[in-house]
């Protein structure tokens, strides 16, 4: 008997390429093709093996039509506790609403956003000054969950998500990352701290404007919390 599971990856984020060469050291999983490109999936995604298991996609920008979620089985990572924070921007939402520890959730990709049955979750840690150190954190998360699936694929049966609860978010636009001045008073200096953190590169950095359209950009930042020793 045959145990070894066809896969295609889809991911062109260097996280993305970084979870799928670190799963690729799998024993159980063949990588039949990779693709990280928009114009290489739209170019071959129809000519791929028919015996293909399953499809990931890892940061995948763009909707799968349901010619292939249909033919296939497509699985993607949420960086959120789903249903918690369906949508767009996940990270920076719950960074910004404040969350620290959440989950990463393997679902099935679905005609509703982030919407698909889920099959593990594994912890994950939003800690971290930029964008890059959280990205790391859902890498090393990420490759933990999928090796753990793979590991017991195809003994293992997804869990139907309640719709009816959790929330959902709209993807942020870089007009989303302006600091009105009024933030500095009305809010403490960790919840500022976490907006810019969330948004440092390759994210539209968090900025103030000026009256003449000059902006100001925070590409990195640092909290330092109070201790009687900095007093």
């Amino acid at each position: 008997m045959n145990n070894t599971i066809n896969v295609v990856c889809c991911g062109y984020r260097s996280w993305a390429i970084n979870i799928i060469n670190e799963i690729e050291k799998n024993s159980r999983i063949n990588i039949v093709h990779i693709f990280n490109s928009k114009n290489d999936y739209d170019s071959k995604i129809e000519n791929i093996n028919s015996k293909i298991d399953i499809i990931i996609f890892l940061g995948w920008s763009w909707i799968i039509p349901k010619e292939i979620t249909n033919k296939y089985l497509c699985v993607g990572i949420h960086p959120s506790n789903l249903p918690n924070y369906r949508g767009g921007s996940p990270i920076q939402h719950q960074i910004i609403n404040g969350v620290i520890k959440t989950k990463i959730s393997l679902f099935t990709i679905s005609e509703k956003v982030d919407g698909g049955d889920i099959w593990l979750k594994n912890d994950v840690n939003l800690s971290g000054q930029n964008i890059e150190s959280i990205f790391k954190n859902i890498e090393n998360s990420s490759i933990s969950l999928l090796n753990n699936f793979f590991n017991l694929y195809p003994n293992i049966s997804p869990i139907k998500q309640d719709l009816t609860k959790g929330s959902y978010f709209k993807r942020r636009t870089p007009e989303h990352s302006r600091l009105e001045l009024d933030v500095f008073n009305n809010k403490s200096l960790e919840e500022i701290y976490n907006t810019i953190r969330c948004l440092t590169d390759p994210y539209p950095n968090a900025f103030i404007e000026d009256e003449y359209g000059n902006k100001l950009l925070f590409k990195e930042v640092q909290f330092v919390p109070f201790t009687k020793e900095s007093d």
